[in-house]
This record gives C-alpha cells, sequence and structure tokens, in this order.
C-alpha cells in the first residue's frame, strides 16, 4: 500500500527521521571513531588489568583510591537519568503542555543514561563477567550490601522508564509504520494489540505508572547512591545524613540542564523554533537555578559541618577541597555552579535579560561542574584512609580512563542518534497551548 500522509505540523516534527544532512554524518563519523578508541582501549585495560588505571588500593607501598573516573562517571550518569524521568513525570502530572514537545527527550536521556552507568560499572569491575555474581548471590546480599539494592533498583528503573516511554509512543509509532512502510519492523513489536481507540486507556495507565512507579523509583534511586556513602561511619567526608537530599538536588540539576542542551541543540539543527519556543527555555532555567541554588545551600552545610568542631578526619578532608590539594578543582567546580547561576535568576526575575544561547551556555558549564563535584566526593575522601594505618594517598588518571570515560559519553550521543533516526523524538500531537 501507498504511505499515509501526515499533516504538514507532524511532518515537521518527522524531520530528524527523512532529513540527513552532511553535519550528520560528520557528527556520526566522529562519534563512531572515539567509539571505536573507547572498544579499544576497553581491550587493553581488560588484557593488561586494571593496573593500566590510576586506581590503587590502600597498602604500602603504593596508596591511593580504589575508586575514581568510572564511578564519578557512573553517579553522574544516573543523577541525569533520576531528574530525566522526573521532568517528564512531572510534565504529565502537572498537566504543563507547553513542555510537553521535550517530555520524550527527557525520557530518552534516562534510558541512554541508565545504559552508560550500567557500563561504568561493568568498565570499573574490571572483570565484566563477575557482574553476574550480583546476581548469583543476590539472595544472600539483598539485607546485607547497598550495592545490591542499587544494581536492583536500577534495573527496575530501566525497566519502568523503558516501559513507560515506548507505552506513550505508541499511538506515534502507529502513524509512522504507516508512513515509513519499510521501516515497519521497527515498529511492529511495540503495536502488538494496538488499537485506535486505546489511547484513553493508555494515558490513564501512563498517569498510575508515572506518579507510583517512575517518582517512587526516583526517590528510592535517590537514596540508594548515598547509601553507598552516607552510612559509612569509616570514611571521612561521606558519612551523614545530608548525602540523600545532596545527591538528589544535583541529580535533578544534572537532569534539566542535560534536557536544555538538548532541546536547545534539536531545535536548532531542525528549525524546530515553533515547536520549542524559546519561553520555555526560560521557564527551564529558573527551574534550574532553584535546583542549584539548593545544591550551593547543602555544599555550604557540608563544609559548615566539617570545618566546625568536627573529627580530624572529616576537617582534613574538607581542608583538602578548600585550601588543598583539590582546592583548584573545587572553586572551579563552585565557580561552574555559582557564576551561571547568578544569570539564570536574573534572568528568572527580568525577561529582558533572557538569553537562549546564554542558557544553554549556563546549562553546559553545570553539567560539567556537577561532574567535576562527583569526582572530587568520591576520591578525595578515598585518599584519606579515616584508620590512620596508611598515609594520605593519591590518584591522577591514566589515558585509558580519560578514554573510557569520553567513549562513554560518545556511546550515548550514538545510541541518542540512533532512537531519533527510527523513533520520533517528540510527541506527534499538536500541543495545546
Amino acid at each position: 500500500g501507498k504511505a499515509m500522509r501526515l499533516t504538514e505540523h507532524e511532518e515537521v516534527k518527522l524531520r530528524p527521521l527523512v532529513h540527513t544532512g552532511r553535519g550528520f554524518y560528520v557528527t556520526v563519523i566522529v562519534l563512531l571513531l572515539l567509539f571505536g578508541a573507547f572498544l579499544y582501549t576497553w581491550v587493553t585495560q581488560l588484557t593488561t588489568g586494571l593496573v593500566v588505571t590510576g586506581l590503587r588500593d590502600w597498602g604500602l607501598p603504593l596508596t591511593g583510591s580504589p575508586w575514581g573516573f568510572y564511578i564519578s562517571n557512573f553517579i553522574w550518569f544516573v543523577g541525569i537519568a533520576h531528574g530525566g524521568i522526573a521532568i517528564s513525570a512531572a510534565i504529565r502530572l502537572l498537566r504543563l503542555e507547553k513542555y510537553r514537545p521535550i517530555a520524550r527527550m527527557a525520557e530518552l536521556l534516562t534510558l541512554v543514561s541508565l545504559m552508560m552507568a550500567g557500563l561504568s560499572i561493568i568498565i570499573d569491575l574490571g572483570r565484566p563477567d563477575r557482574v553476574f555474581n550480583i546476581i548469583l548471590y543476590w539472595p544472600e546480599r539483598v539485607g546485607q550490601s547497598p550495592l545490591t539494592w542499587d544494581v536492583t533498583v536500577i534495573i527496575l528503573y530501566f525497566v519502568f522508564s523503558a516501559t513507560y516511554l515506548f507505552l506513550t509512543m505508541r499511538d506515534d509509532l502507529q502513524r509512522c509504520q504507516e508512513r515509513f512502510l519499510g521501516r515497519r519492523l521497527f515498529y511492529l513489536p511495540f503495536l502488538i494489540g494496538y488499537s485506535p481507540d486505546e489511547k484513553p486507556k493508555v494515558e490513564r495507565i501512563a498517569w498510575w505508572l508515572a506518579i507510583s512507579l517512575i517518582l517512587l523509583l526516583v526517590l528510592l534511586s535517590g537514596g540508594v547512591i548515598p547509601w553507598l556513602f552516607g552510612p559509612l561511619a569509616a570514611q571521612a567526608g561521606w558519612f551523614g545524613a545530608i548525602q540523600g537530599p545532596y545527591f538528589l538536588t544535583a541529580a535533578l540539576a544534572s537532569a534539566m540542564a542535560g534536557v536544555i542542551f538538548l532541546a536547545a541543540l534539536l531545535r536548532r539543527v531542525f528549525h524546530w523554533e515553533q515547536i520549542i519556543p524559546s519561553d520555555l527555555f526560560r521557564g527551564l532555567g529558573t527551574v534550574l537555578a532553584v535546583l542549584v541554588l539548593g545544591y550551593l545551600w547543602l555544599l555550604l552545610h557540608e563544609h559548615l559541618t566539617a570545618r566546625y568542631a568536627a573529627p580530624a578526619a572529616e576537617s582534613q578532608v574538607s581542608a583538602s577541597l578548600l585550601t588543598g590539594r583539590f582546592a583548584p578543582l573545587f572553586w572551579l567546580m563552585f565557580s561552574g555552579l555559582a557564576i551561571p547561576v547568578l544569570y539564570l535568576s536574573a534572568q528568572a526575575i527580568y525577561r529582558r535579560v533572557f538569553s537562549l544561547g546564554w542558557t544553554v551556555v549556563a546549562s553546559i558549564v553545570i553539567l560539567l561542574s556537577l561532574w567535576l563535584k562527583r569526582f572530587l566526593i568520591v576520591v578525595s575522601s578515598l585518599l584519606f584512609p579515616r584508620l590512620g594505618l596508611y598515609p594520605p594517598g593519591d590518584y591522577a588518571p591514566t589515558w585509558v580512563e580519560w578514554l573510557l570515560v569520553i567513549g562513554t559519553i560518545a556511546t550515548a550521543a550514538l545510541l541518542y542518534i540512533g532512537f531519533m533516526k527510527i523513533y520520533p523524538i517528540t510527541e506527534l500531537k499538536e500541543v495545546e497551548q
């Protein structure tokens, strides 16, 4: 049969599926080269061992950090994943129709980020086959290790997020399989049992899924990662009840910054000025400003507590960040949060100050600064063993770690682009303003 015709509005939204310019090929080639370098580097690590990294356990004569770039990358990606689906769920639950065009972008960001978070853990293990031990010995470890719950929640989070995404896409996929007859195999598996009048039921299921599963898992996931840090009284710099809200605030801020960057990039590449109006970014930037201000407030409390009559080990870690060996990185991170939030706060109060370009720049700087903060949280503490049996250690990531971290980001970009070339990245129906 002939391919069906869609409305002009729907055809505009399907531009990523039908238009492939020179920029697309250049981008994909660069990402594939980075992915190839990633595979080569990972094979090097697998065949040689973690000795090719800068990771070291405590013990003489070598003292260092057993966690480094890989775990920092894991926490960063998990944080983005938390906030991505939270943004989409909030748009649905609060009926924020103006923000509907970015909902699916945030949902896909969650799935891709979760995959890269899992990949970061597998890379950090050194022996990927040992990941199966988590499954084999899950019943024995479920009440003993927060790592077990971490893996459990992330797997559930991925399953529910994927279900949420494709459930809300079914109506669009039906239209796509009629429009793109040659790609029907990509759509039909997700259209089993499809009925044209199922939309009200799907909307109702998606609403309950958002409120009872997605948001619940965001709270659980926002708690499980801090449980790896907060309850460890033997580890200076981590122990404390602040870790829960601390990590969740950073997660939401990371995702908001990521969504702003992606939405602005797609808006520019596909000329979606009418679909994603610039005023939408002002609203997102305002929310991001509130989240970053909250995070800076928690950061103040963290160091105020660590420097005021705290145990010596806690003060030592805080001093290393504020005035010691990590001070340049810490103040770079702080500036990367404080300066952008000044602009975002100003554009929230004074509309004439708003600039889409500067909002995107602020979001990128915040996103990178929060990655650096993850690194500082992980490494600064691990270099100061509280037991006092070993001297403070040192950690310097090698080229292997740099390439593998950059490779995960390139892989995430490839997956995102691949999805956009097959499935619609924004809802086809016209948004009710």
